[in-house]
Parts: C-alpha cells; structure tokens; sequence
C-alpha cells in the first residue's frame, strides 16, 4: 500500500473522534468562509455609498422627520414641498440632474380609541421596495404574511399592514400567516381597504405604517401635488457646496448632503466590518488550533508506525506524503461540510440582516482557501515529528 493510501485511510481507523473532528472543522471553515466574505461585502457597500452619494443631495420637508415628509394630509401651499419647489430648483446653476421621487407620501393617522395612537400611511407604486419609516432612517419592510403589492394593485384598495398595526388596528392576535388574513379590511379615510399581507421591521415604530398603492393613496387622501423627497445631482464635486447653500433658501425644505448620509452607512457598516473581521480572525485561530491538536494525537498513536516504517526502509518523503494525504481526506470532507454550512449562515444573514449575501464563486475560494491554510497549520507538526523520528527513538516511547 502507498504512503498516499495510507494516508487517505488513516482518518477513518478512529470513526468518532474523525466524526466530531469533520462536524467542528465543518463549521469553523464555514462560518469563516461567510464572515470574510461579509467584511469585503460590507465594505464594498461603503465604498459604491461614497461614490454614488459623493455628489448627490437630498431634499425633504422643512420638519420631517428622518426620511419622509409628513405633511401629506395638508393642503398644498406656496411654501410646501411639492412639484412648485421642484421647479425653484430647476433654476439653480449646476443643479441640472434632479429626481422627482414620488413613489412614496406620507400621512399620519391618528385614532385616539387605540393603544398606539400614531401610525403613518404610505402610498408607493406596486411594485416599488417596502420602506418602512423607522425610529432612526428607513427600515426595509420583510413581508411575515400574505402577499406585497403587484402591478395588478394600481388602483386597488389593497393593503399591506406592519406586525404592530395588525396587532392593534386589525385584531390579528397569536400567529400571523395568510390565513389569518382571511376577510380582515382597514377603513382609510372613510374607504375600507382589503388586508393582503403583513411586514415586519424589528421595531414598533416602523411595523406601526400601512403601504397602499400611490393612486389609491392620491385618491383617498388628496395630496395634490406634494412630494416625500427631491434628489438633486451635482454636476460636479467642486460644486456641491454652492448648490447646497441655494437649496438652503428655498423655503419648507431641509438639506441633507451626502457627508451626513454617508456618516450614518459608515457607523452602521463600519461596525459590521469590525464584528464580522474579529470573527474571521477568532475562527481562523480556532480552526487552526482544533487541527494541530487532532495531528498531534495522531502523531503520538501512530509513533511506533512510524518507527516501523522507516525500520522496513521507508523515506522521509514517503512519511511526509502519508500526513499530508491524512490532513487532505480531513479537509476535503470539511470543506463539503463547510459549504452547506455556509450556505445556511448565507441565509441566515440575508433574512436577518438584509445582507446580499449568496453561496458564490467567491464563498467556495475561500472554503479551499481556509482549508489549505488549516491543511498546511496541522500538517507542520506530524511531517517534523516524523522526518526526525528514527526507529529506535520509536520502539523505545512505546
């Protein structure tokens, strides 16, 4: 028999150590493959943030609060947010490349025979991301229940209500699926409305809106011309102050520049960067451990092995080629642990923390890559141990 075939088969001469060892090894190498791979995604983020923000500058009524305006039960006047300030910043030099954003306006809905009197109503158009308004920025809206808006909704009275709403305003108790949506209705503005899914953000604030379809929402509610935001596109960076300090004297509007923007995506994925970059380093120390501790038992039960070997004319190299084929079989069957591994902690992430993470070309490179750095780690051990093992050193630690 080879030293490769030996090699091969010696992992499986002790079955429940080598299957605890695969299931560990399995685990550290996937969870490494998917935290490396959320620190370059995370700060990739960063970087396309900047660059797309560098010269972009966003517009929102005088007072609202974080991302929208509120004031979308009011009458459009001569100083409110809406298409009349757009055409004020059509005349600004440099401001040449405007958005008119109108997926999204706001109302507040109050009702004081609830316990959570506050609530807000956006109109979107079917089809458009659920955002939800939370305690601090935007929060994506994760259906939990039922179905989104579709383009078949455009002037439906359909909508899609958050956890708390359907809780409170609904009367949906206990566990939410479809069919507990089953003839539930809301009543906006005097017109009922079919209850056809529900969101969830992680915070009361943000599972307290309805989502409506913007036609619906312009018919119940009448905004006229009003907007929820204005994006407004610099021509250039040297000119991104002065347009600035312009859109400053158009009344009923505040001015959020890209810097505030981007301060804010920093302190949130500079954290992720850091929490998923100490976890790359914690379970690479881990996994490197785990390996040389598994090789140095092996190395010791096997001293008289070895000893034999070279006593019956065996050369280093064939000694060498014997550990490195073991430490190969142990991380090759890792590694195909460690890809449904990563796989599932893939998931996990996505659903948990919106993260556009998926079992990629680059997650497979670097399970190999993680793999061939334990291989080489564990591998140090065994290959000195027995290039300076000589037969009788062997037959006498035994």
């Amino acid at each position: 028999m080879s030293a490769i075939q030996r090699g091969l088969r010696n992992p499986f001469r002790n079955k429940v150590r080598t299957t605890v060892v695969l299931l560990l090894l399995s685990v550290v190498i996937g969870l490494f493959a998917v935290m490396v791979q959320a620190t370059f995604q995370t700060q990739e983020q960063l970087e396309n943030l900047q660059a797309r923000l560098r010269t972009l500058i966003e517009l929102r009524e005088a007072g609202a609060f974080g991302t929208g305006g509120f004031g979308g039960d009011r009458p459009v006047g001569a100083d409110e947010f809406s298409v009349t300030t757009l055409e004020m910043i059509k005349r600004i030099p440099n401001a040449k490349h405007i958005t008119k954003i109108e997926e999204y306006v706001h109302t507040p809905r109050i009702d004081a025979t609830r316990p959570n009197a506050y609530a807000m109503v956006i109109g979107l158009r079917p089809g458009a991301p659920m955002r939800a308004i939370g305690e601090v920025d935007y929060e994506n809206a994760k259906l939990i229940a039922g179905r989104g808006l579709d383009e078949k909704d455009v002037k439906e009275n359909v909508a899609v209500v958050g956890r708390l709403y359907a809780k409170e305003r609904v009367g949906i108790n206990g566990e939410i699926d479809a069919s507990a949506l089953h003839g539930k209705k809301i009543t906006l503005n005097g017109e009922p409305l079919r209850v056809d899914g529900v969101y969830a953000t992680g915070n009361d604030f943000g599972d307290n809106h309805v989502f409506i379809p913007l036609e619906t929402f312009r018919r119940i509610f009448k905004p006229g011309d009003k907007l929820s935001k204005i994006r407004v596109t610099v021509d250039s960076v040297a000119n991104v102050e002065a347009v600035a300090a312009h859109l400053k004297k158009i009344p009923g509007v505040d001015v959020v520049t890209a810097a505030e923007q981007v301060s804010t995506a920093k302190t949130t994925l500079g954290t992720m960067t850091a929490a998923t970059l100490y976890g790359s380093v914690l379970l690479f120390i881990i996994g490197g451990v785990l390996v040389v501790f598994v090789m140095v038992l092996t190395t010791r039960e096997r001293i008289r092995e070895i000893g034999t070997l070279k006593a019956i004319g065996a050369s280093n190299l064939e000694i060498t080629k014997q550990f490195l084929a073991e430490v190969a079989a142990l991380i090759l069957i890792a590694g195909v642990g460690a890809v449904l591994v990563a796989a599932l902690s893939l998931e996990i992430l996505q659903r948990n923390l919106g993260l556009a993470a998926t079992l990629d070309r680059n997650t497979f490179v670097l399970i190999i890559l993680g793999g061939f750095a334990f291989a080489a780690i564990g591998s140090l051990y065994p290959i000195i141990k027995g290039v300076r093992l000589s037969p009788v050193q062997a037959m006498k630690s035994n």
